[in-house]
């Protein structure tokens, strides 16, 4: 209790607790440069306390661990514990006013930024949503896609491609979730992760991830512009989606350039769960590439949010590591989830920008890397 009733003294103040500026460099392709609060771009106004509801959700996960389980992640040895008090605090935390919310990120965590191997700290920030179809449990003559469950016989290696799949390997074994009546909303379904399927009924069922076929994800959008079907300066979720619902007779020769497959299960949950196997936060949760960055982090991301007339828009906010894709690989690489609805879909549809982040360390991480 001492602790607590110090961290909450300590959060009346101002200044930093901790100065040295440091450089970590990771097991493999990451590197983590140290520098202050002050340097990051509109840090001031973001919504701190929004961020700070994501980061509880991460501690809800860790507090369900053992404290000795390692993390993961390229950073070093850090485990479940050393999470512990960040995660306490946070707690105390969440019913105080902004600025306090915002003092408890600035005084127990250290901002450093994110660089990859080579030196380069840019990198694609990129969007996605939880999609919506409409659906049967039947098949139908409109009805006639299938959304699969998990087959039994999933395991790590290679499973069947999305070609094969497409072309009847998995009839006749029961694994049929639903029927959708728009095989291209499907596809960008599976790669969302997650989604809500509507009934004739009136009533909405959700679906989450529940595996895929571990066959390499390629982005179909480079295929269509070197096969001069869309321009690359047209190119975008968007317009490949549209492409794709336009010309049902080739759709399914670009879409079978994906190897990857989605298959997905029945959620009684309220939200979309990440990889971290916690609740999403629209605009708050990131998905990251998990073997170099740890879940649960808090990280500062600065890049530009597309819209669909070509502008640009500055967006720098606080985020906290919390999912991953087969698409999201690199030391800087992070999907921004929108959330639920066609405002989500269309902001995920145009985000494609460059930009780079900032990982948050916990002051006591850090001096544990200084002793090592």
């Amino acid at each position: 209790m001492f602790k607590i009733f110090a961290a909450i003294c300590t959060l009346l103040l101002s200044a930093c607790l901790f100065s040295q500026k440091i450089t970590i460099k990771g097991k493999g392709d990451l590197k983590l440069i140290q520098t202050d609060f002050q340097s990051l771009e509109n840090w001031e106004k973001d919504d701190h306390k929004k961020a700070l509801q994501a980061l509880i959700q991460s501690c809800n996960k860790f507090s369900k661990m053992a404290q000795s389980r390692l993390i993961g992640g390229q950073i070093g040895e850090i485990t479940v514990g050393d999470f512990r008090d960040i995660c306490d605090i946070a707690q105390v935390v969440k019913t105080m006013s902004p600025q306090q919310i915002k003092n408890f990120f600035e005084n127990w965590f250290k901002p450093f930024l994110v660089e990859n191997r080579s030196g380069s700290s840019k990198g694609v920030f990129t969007g996605y949503y939880e999609a919506s179809l409409n659906g049967s449990k039947i098949k139908t003559e409109k009805f006639k896609y299938p959304v699969y469950s998990r087959p039994r016989d999933l395991a790590n290696d290679p499973y069947l491609s999305r070609k094969e799949i497409e072309e009847g390997a998995l009839k006749h074994r029961g694994l049929e979730l639903f029927y959708v009546d728009d095989k291209a909303e499907l596809f960008f379904m599976h790669i969302q992760g997650s989604g809500r399927v509507k009934l004739s009924n009136g009533s909405e069922v959700r679906l989450a991830y529940a595996g895929r076929n571990n066959q390499p994800f390629t982005a179909v959008g480079n295929y269509m512009v070197d096969h001069d079907l869309l321009e690359r300066s047209n190119l975008n979720a968007a317009t490949v989606k549209e492409w794709l619902k336009n010309n049902p007779t080739k759709a399914d020769e670009v879409m079978n350039v994906n190897a990857a497959y989605t298959f997905f299960k029945m959620s009684d949950g309220e939200y979309v769960v990440g990889a971290q196997g916690v609740p999403l936060t629209p605009e708050r949760s990131l998905a990251v590439d998990g073997e170099i960055i740890p879940y649960g982090f808090p990280l500062w991301v600065n890049t530009n949010l597309k819209k669909k007339d070509g502008s640009k828009e500055k967006y720098s906010h606080l985020f906290v590591a919390q999912d991953t894709g087969s698409a999201i690989k690199g030391a800087v690489r992070g999907d921004i989830f929108f959330g639920h609805g066609s405002d989500a879909e269309e902001r995920a549809y145009y985000m494609a920008s460059q930009g780079n982040y900032y990982i948050l360390l916990p002051i006591n991480i850090v001096d544990k890397m200084l002793k090592r």
